[in-house]
């Protein structure tokens, strides 16, 4: 909501005085802005006088009473009066649904008998107003809360990767879903995995991601053959840059010797020098104390479509429902059963749940009264930059290491053209630019993000922009997305009750996985084989339980011998 100073001039369809009596006097009804076309009481006595309701009724907007509009609690009176246990222990979120349920229909059935003429509506109340004989209201709404639950086998809460890859797998096995979503769209702007492009690559200093990623790919092949959706696009990255050492995304030299040891393609650049003659558009590489390696296969995928797809591939095996905030989660059951309540007032039965929303995490848990898990949240900012299309046709997707300094984590990506096709405007060619450090000091919550981003980080982009892609122009927008991250950056990929698993900390790597990380989830839920170790990635690792203890009954998987925990740590 916007803080609005004068409402009294401010055009809306719907006008809704809150707590406010006797504010519409004969001024305000007459002056009002045109095009209001509904006033909806919220408070006893909106009009001053009966000749300004009479001038509402003369401009043709119709009034609906507070005794239909607002009268939730007498229909909470009369739910205590008809059940008082159920009144006292009943998650409020659920009356509150039943409540509005009722006022929009019995609003929507006045206007109607009123035939939308403002003149008719109180001659017409009797109509929708129950009579006081008889049994009361509230007797309807267990009845009601049967009516809007779904059962399932598994309810899913986030409807990024990791809750659109689980789907996906889940209904591979033939097992159902429903996934809350409380954005208007799969993977939302809000999200960490909304936009055009995130990378793929086997250039890793880890063996165990590197060969982990040729696992995915097959996965991802597999989509897209079944959605018939593009998906991924190869067009190669470079890493270049100095001796950082190892970051969150490797360094040069580690991404080198990994490739060498696997055997996998590549090409490696020992100098600025040789960077720039075989990339001209980096030609502020020259004379600087670089080096490259080059993995051709690799490339973007599309972030936004892939999400979309998985969902799409679960069929009718998952129920999708989005603007659909999570309020409660039970996992502690006598019958065993996981029950989601969401602030729309539906309530999804299931045997098992999966919480997969990111950032949110550690209040899913809270509210599950499940313990939180020691993560991360970045605020991580990138932006598109206009760049002519012939030039666009030369520059690479691009990682680039630098050491720290200041504010400066030193850690640049450049996307290509290929990879912004939402951006339209003009017919202009645009690449993406970002930086993989956090803007400020790592959050616990999401209370303090700011979508904005920092000023300062910003500068910083254009100022890398300038420096390694002279050729591109000015900035064209900005985004600051949440990254949620793990110390050790490895995910959260277990169980954390005996019916909830948890994908969390994506540690900004995560997507290249994507229908992997779903087969993962999906054997924690099934006792199937998972298809990579999932050793690492345990919640009850030092790095993720901190100071909370979970319980040892709910491990993941069996504990793997010490070898074998070794290599996955390579």
């Amino acid at each position: 909501c916007d803080r609005i100073d004068d409402w009294t001039s401010t055009p809306c369809d719907f006008l809704v005085p809150c707590a406010n009596s006797l504010a519409i006097t004969e001024e305000v009804a007459t002056n009002f802005p045109e095009g209001i076309r509904y006033c909806v009481g919220a408070t006893n006595s909106p009009f001053a006088n009966d000749k300004a309701k009479e001038i509402f009724d003369k401009r043709g907007i119709m009034h609906i009473p507070e005794s239909i509009s607002s009268a939730g609690a007498i229909l909470a009176d009369s739910v205590e009066w008809y059940d008082i246990d159920l009144y006292q222990t009943v998650e409020p979120s659920l009356l509150y649904g039943w409540i509005r349920n009722i006022s929009a229909a019995k609003a929507s059935d006045l206007a109607d008998h009123a035939e939308q003429k403002p003149h008719k509506v109180d001659s017409r109340l009797r109509n929708v107003v129950p009579s006081r004989e008889g049994v009361p209201v509230g007797s309807d709404f267990p009845d009601w809360i049967d009516d809007n639950t779904i059962h399932t086998d598994t309810v899913i809460v986030g409807g990024g990767l990791a809750g659109t890859a689980t789907a996906f797998s889940l209904s591979q096995k033939g097992v159902t879903s429903v996934l809350l979503e409380k954005g208007s769209s799969l993977a939302p702007p809000t999200a960490s995995s909304n936009g055009d492009s995130r990378m793929y690559r086997k250039m890793y200093s880890s063996e165990f991601f590197s060969k982990m990623q040729a696992k995915a790919l097959d996965r991802w092949e597999e989509l897209e053959k079944l959605t018939g959706e593009k998906l991924l696009q190869e067009n190669g990255l470079l890493f270049y840059g100095e001796d950082t050492g190892e970051t969150v995304e490797g360094s040069v030299e580690g991404a080198r010797q990994v490739m060498e040891k696997l055997n996998l393609p590549h090409r490696y650049y020992a100098t600025g020098d040789e960077i720039a003659d075989a990339y001209p558009v980096l030609e502020g590489c020259r004379g600087k104390p670089y080096s490259g390696v080059c993995e051709d296969t690799a490339g973007h995928i599309r972030a936004s479509k892939a999400c979309i797809a998985m969902a799409k591939a679960a069929g009718g095996n998952c129920q999708v429902k989005l603007n659909s905030k999570i309020i409660a989660l039970d996992a502690n059951r006598d019958d065993g059963k996981v029950v989601a309540i969401t602030e729309n007032g539906e309530t999804i039965k299931a045997n098992n749940a999966v919480i997969s929303c990111g950032p949110w995490t550690n209040a899913v848990l809270n509210a599950a009264n499940l313990p939180e898990l020691n993560l991360d949240i970045w605020q991580v900012q990138w932006a598109h930059y206009e760049v002519d299309s012939d030039v666009a046709a030369s520059i690479p997707q691009a990682f680039h290491f630098r050491k720290e300094n200041d504010i400066d984590g030193g850690l640049y990506y450049v996307f290509p053209s290929s990879a912004t096709e939402s951006i339209q405007n003009g017919g202009k060619s645009y690449v993406k630019v970002g930086v993989d450090f956090p803007t400020g000091g790592p959050l616990k919550n999401m209370e303090s993000f700011n979508y904005k981003g920092s000023q300062k980080v910003l500068e910083l982009i254009d100022e890398w922009v300038k420096e390694h892609l002279p050729a591109v122009g000015k900035r064209f927008d900005s985004y600051c997305h949440p990254y949620t991250m793990t110390t050790d950056s490895y995910f959260v990929m277990d169980k954390v009750a005996e019916n909830v698993a948890v994908f969390s900390g994506g540690s900004g790597r995560a997507f290249k996985f994507g229908p992997l990380l779903g087969d993962c989830m999906a054997s924690l839920l099934t006792g199937d084989d998972a298809p990579v170790d999932l050793t690492n990635f345990s919640a009850k690792r030092p790095e993720i339980v901190g100071q909370t203890k979970i319980s040892q009954s709910t491990t993941a998987n069996s504990a793997r011998s010490s070898c074998e925990q070794q290599e996955v740590i390579a």
